[in-house]
């Protein structure tokens, strides 16, 4: 129960990574917060948890809104008066919908504002918000959801790259800013191609083999956990973290 006593917060953990994370997180022993943009979606993961109704807050809310994310934080504090751990997970490569696979030159203004938004000013708003939390309890980890495209860029993915790229320099930033806070920033990049069910569902995907959601597990736990005190500003990638720690590198066929 390595984060017994915790309260965690995951943002777009209704399925996805996310949910992963989240399951993870209540399986060892956090106490947790929900959110995505759905209330539905949402009422139906944390049913899923089977947590005591003390030990689980579910919260629709836009990342992407200051309004909402305030709310967001106001009743993870009324609820459990503290906050140890955010994930900042919530994000996508295009708007579900579309447009998708665009080249740069051919990206609509306001599909790259949503991708960045999301991804980028989304992260931005709820850490600041955790961040008001966290320093006055004096201790905390944000988890930050990267890419292996916020690396290296890569064709028909600019906003995207973009986003994660930016999220790469934010959590060096937030590290930085709030490493004498005892309050650690890291980001948590899965390493390829992820069998979420939004990607499952896209047709070229049909019966191809890729990672399995639950490769980010093991180290989500570790960097929302005491063991990872001291670790801060880095970018860790959950096939090698698992790999050099001796567990299981999931994969699974779309």
């Amino acid at each position: 129960m390595k984060l017994q006593g915790k309260v965690a917060l995951v943002t777009g953990s209704a399925r996805g990574i996310g949910w992963e994370i989240v399951q993870a997180f209540a399986q060892e022993g956090a106490r947790v917060v929900l959110c995505d943009v759905a209330q539905g979606n949402i009422d139906e993961a944390a049913a899923k948890l089977s947590l005591a109704p003390g030990n689980v807050l579910g919260v629709q809310a836009d990342v992407t809104s200051e309004h909402d994310v305030e709310n967001l934080f106001l009743g993870t504090v009324e609820k459990f008066a503290r906050l140890d751990v955010l994930v900042n997970n919530a994000g996508f490569a295009w708007p579900r919908g579309g447009p998708v696979n665009l080249e740069l030159a051919d990206t609509p203004l306001e599909v790259w504002r949503k991708v960045l938004d999301t991804n980028l000013t989304g992260t931005f708003l709820c850490s600041r918000e955790a961040l008001k939390m966290m320093r006055k309890q004096g201790r905390g980890s944000i988890v930050n959801i990267s890419s292996p495209q916020g690396k290296k860029g890569k064709s028909l993915r600019g906003p995207y790259s973009a986003a994660k790229f930016g999220v790469e320099g934010l959590s060096q930033v937030l590290a930085f800013e709030n490493a004498a806070h005892n309050i650690r920033v890291n980001c948590l990049d899965p390493g390829g191609i992820v069998a979420t069910e939004a990607i499952r569902n896209i047709p070229g995907n049909r019966g191809v083999r890729m990672l399995s959601p639950a490769i980010v597990r093991p180290c989500a736990v570790y960097l929302a956990s005491d063991e990872s005190i001291g670790v801060t500003g880095q970018s860790f990638v959950a096939p090698d973290w698992n790999r050099e720690r001796g567990f299981d590198v999931p994969y699974t066929v779309a």
